[in-house]
C-alpha cells in the first residue's frame, strides 16, 4: 500500500513539472542563400554569420529551406530562406509557427546581397534600408505595346504612367513597410565608420 502511494506521489510530482517553454529569441538573422556548407568553404550570405556569431547549434527545420543555426543559448537564430518570394514566404511562415521559438520580442536582421546603380554605389558597398519595398507588385505592359514616350513598361499599382504615384495618392499597404527609423539610425551610427574590405582589383573593377 505504501509503495503504491509513493509511486502515485512520484507520478503526480512528475506531471506537475511544467514542460520547457519555447526558446526566447532576441535576434533572427535572415539570409537568402548559402553557396555550400554553413561553415568552412566558399561563403554565401549565411556562412560568416554562422562563424562569426558562433551559431553552433544545428536545428532541424523540415519545413524550411535548410537547417537552422542558433547560438549556444538560443538567443540568436539564423535562417536561410531560399531565393525568391515563394521560398522566403514559406520559410518565414514556418519559422513563425514553430512552437520551439518565442519570436514575439525578437529583432529581425534581413542581410542579403543586392544590385545597385553604379552611379550611387560600387561593388562591396553596404547600405541600411529605411523601408522594405515589394517591387514585384506592379503592372507591366508588353514591350511591344508600351507608348513611345514611356521609358519602360512597368508602373505602380493604381498609377497611369511609370514613375508616378497611384492616382489615389496611396500605395497599397502590402507593398511598402517602414522599418523602425530610430533602430535603423542606431544601427547606421554603430557601423558607419567601419572600414570595408577593399583591394586594388576591386578598385579597378569599380572604374568600369
Amino acid at each position: 500500500m505504501h509503495q503504491r502511494i509513493l509511486v502515485m506521489l512520484l507520478l503526480l510530482a512528475a506531471g506537475s513539472q511544467a514542460a520547457p517553454g519555447p526558446t526566447r529569441v532576441k535576434v533572427v538573422v535572415v539570409t537568402m542563400f548559402e553557396a555550400g556548407e554553413d561553415t568552412g568553404d566558399r561563403p554565401g550570405e549565411f556562412q560568416f554569420w554562422v562563424e562569426r556569431e558562433n551559431l553552433t547549434q544545428v536545428l532541424p527545420f523540415d519545413a524550411g529551406n535548410r537547417k537552422l543555426r542558433a547560438s549556444a543559448d538560443g538567443s540568436v537564430l539564423g535562417v536561410v530562406t531560399g531565393m525568391g518570394e515563394s521560398n522566403a514566404t514559406s520559410t518565414i511562415m514556418a519559422l513563425g509557427m514553430d512552437s520551439r521559438f518565442d519570436l514575439s520580442q525578437a529583432y529581425w536582421i534581413v542581410a542579403g546581397i543586392a544590385g545597385v546603380d553604379p552611379a550611387d554605389a560600387s561593388i562591396g558597398s553596404a547600405a541600411w534600408a529605411n523601408y522594405v519595398l515589394d517591387g514585384d507588385l506592379v503592372y507591366e505592359i508588353d514591350s511591344h505595346e508600351v507608348p513611345t514616350d514611356w521609358r519602360y513598361g512597368r508602373l505602380a499599382t493604381g498609377a497611369k504612367r511609370p514613375g508616378e504615384m497611384p492616382a489615389s495618392g496611396k500605395i497599397p499597404e502590402n507593398m511598402v513597410f517602414q522599418l523602425n527609423p530610430k533602430l535603423v539610425e542606431w544601427a547606421y551610427q554603430l557601423t558607419r565608420n567601419l572600414k570595408l574590405y577593399d583591394t586594388p582589383e576591386l578598385d579597378r573593377f569599380r572604374a568600369t
